[in-house]
């Protein structure tokens, strides 16, 4: 008789970050973690070739991009590890924030995706998922609020283990940073497949000024570049004016 492929997981919590080279520095994002909260760091173009040899430190020797990074530490998690933390390094928690999260996600069982409120943040940090001629021009409507939406920025953002697996993740092809269209495209395949993506405005947390969110690390593409795939891989009859549409945009300033 087959097993079911679907894992179960137990209740624990675990953050996520990553860094490339070591930098920016995680002091600031564990000093704003509650006590004895786990966190897990992700250092991609390491010099180090260990893989956690240093506590709870996931060295890649090579740059693989955030998506991919967060991927594998995701995946190297133990089974009771039921719900995981996407932090930035440059994310402040304001107390109570993470107790929010785990609140709502109890409140909402159906929710795979919860987002925190970020302060200090220029770009867009959440929304309905865009539609294709959006994208193709390089617009992500942002909408204000709580509640259900179609995606949020996971530069601070706690994911249900169990929904995380059913879409895979993130698609490691997306090189850009959080609040770019790697998070629309994950708010979008959770939806597609029955998650519920929500803002949970109780939740706070501070950026620190001169941060990278909106630009990611390590290796980048084009903004462009993630708008053509996002829309190639979702459109059908109109592909081919969406995907020239896209290539003849240019990226929005930000």
């Amino acid at each position: 008789m087959e097993t079911d492929p679907v894992r179960e997981y137990g209740e624990a919590l675990t953050v996520v970050t990553v860094t490339r080279r070591g930098r920016p520095s995680v002091d600031g994002l564990r000093a704003s973690l509650p006590a004895g909260t786990r966190l897990v760091v992700v250092d991609t173009a390491s010099a180090s070739n260990g893989d956690r040899g240093d506590g709870d430190v996931l060295r890649l020797p090579e740059d693989v991009g955030r998506a991919a990074a967060v991927n594998r530490a995701v995946a190297g998690l133990e089974p009771e590890v039921g719900m995981v933390v996407l932090a930035d390094p440059r994310v402040r928690w304001r107390p109570g924030a993470i107790g929010a999260l785990l609140a709502a996600a109890a409140r909402h069982p159906r929710a795979g995706l919860l987002g925190a409120a970020l302060r200090g943040v220029g770009g867009p940090t959440g929304g309905p998922v865009p539609g294709l001629l959006a994208v193709a021009r390089g617009r992500l409507p942002a909408a204000a609020g709580a509640g259900r939406t179609g995606w949020v920025s996971t530069a601070g953002a706690l994911v249900r283990r169990a929904a995380w697996d059913s879409v895979d993740g993130f698609d490691g092809r997306y090189l850009d940073g959080p609040g770019g269209i790697g998070d629309v495209d994950l708010g979008d395949r959770l939806g597609r497949a029955g998650w519920l993506v929500v803002s949970v405005a109780e939740a706070a947390a501070d950026v620190e000024p001169d941060d990278t969110i909106g630009n990611g690390h390590g290796i980048l593409e084009p903004h462009a570049a993630g708008r053509h795939r996002y829309v190639r891989d979702r459109a059908r009859g109109p592909a081919r004016a969406l995907a020239a549409l896209a290539r003849r945009a240019p990226d929005p300033k930000p």
